[in-house]
């Protein structure tokens, strides 16, 4: 099937064209950057963000135009619960400041909190941007005639492979885990839940060193359990992660616990 961050930028690319602009899908970075000329000649870099329910996904760091790798200067978020699908334009520079007002706020609720994961972005601080075709130099006005029925299945083939390559990507043999079933280990087993995956380590009381077992990034060993839940969680969400090792671990019976300690 395929993810609803395909069928966003499928939407988009033919909303485009049928504007009299063109998309393309840059693959520089997983922000999902699309590159778009309007019918004024001039190209603008948008980050897409799409949804079926519920509200847009950011991150917390996306409060920094520095962290941004697409160089956007725009972002549109996708509605695709609507028919006809709804797009939201705003510059960047504005996302930036919403998300660091609002981050800004949650920090000040509960001392101690980091600026990173995850941060929703409801309607309501984007109705402002509905069909701001302008923004990007388009019509407000569609002609379907100038997106062909060829030009769809292609992008949709495209995005398509993209999505698969990304998921296979993930995947790792199985065998290297029935392996490591077969063999006595006397490291600690610990595990994290994150964004729907369950993942599996084994943690070096002597070393300090982390291995992942089981899961994404499976049989990939780290110097600490902070550098392993960063790179595993970064690699899950598609963005910069940073996480702190010794409280993102836990024991199989969900006990939190200091893995600097265990070796005691």
């Amino acid at each position: 099937m395929e993810d609803t961050a395909s069928r966003g930028i499928q939407a988009f690319i033919a909303d485009v064209t049928e504007r009299g602009g063109k998309a393309v899908r840059l693959t520089h970075s997983r922000r999902n950057p699309v590159q778009v000329w309007g019918d004024d000649g001039q190209s603008r870099i948008v980050r897409v963000r799409s949804k079926l329910s519920g509200d847009w996904q950011a991150r917390k760091q996306d409060e920094s135009l520095d962290d941004d790798d697409t160089g956007s200067q725009f972002w549109v978020f996708v509605d695709l619960a609507s028919e006809p699908h709804e797009f939201f334009v705003v510059p960047s520079a504005e996302v930036a400041d919403d998300i660091r007002a609002e981050v800004d706020l949650w920090m000040m609720d509960t001392p101690g909190r980091t600026r990173t994961g995850h941060h929703a972005i409801p309607l309501s601080r984007v109705a402002h941007g509905r069909g701001r075709w302008d923004l990007l130099g388009l019509s407000g006005a569609k002609d379907p005639s100038l997106y062909s029925d060829a030009q769809r299945a292609k992008t949709a083939e495209v995005l398509h492979a993209d999505a698969l390559a990304r998921t296979n990507a993930r995947k790792k043999p199985a065998k290297a885990a029935a392996l490591l079933d077969e063999v006595i280990d006397t490291r600690l087993e610990v595990v994290a839940d994150f964004e729907g995956y369950r993942l599996v380590g084994r943690f070096d009381s002597d070393t300090h060193s982390l291995e992942i077992v089981r899961g994404p990034m499976q049989g990939r060993r780290f110097p600490d359990p902070t550098t392993a839940a960063s790179a595993v969680a970064s690699h899950i969400s598609g963005d910069v992660e940073t996480h702190d090792g010794w409280s993102f671990w836990r024991t199989e019976q969900g006990e939190r616990i200091d893995l600097r300690q265990s070796s005691i």
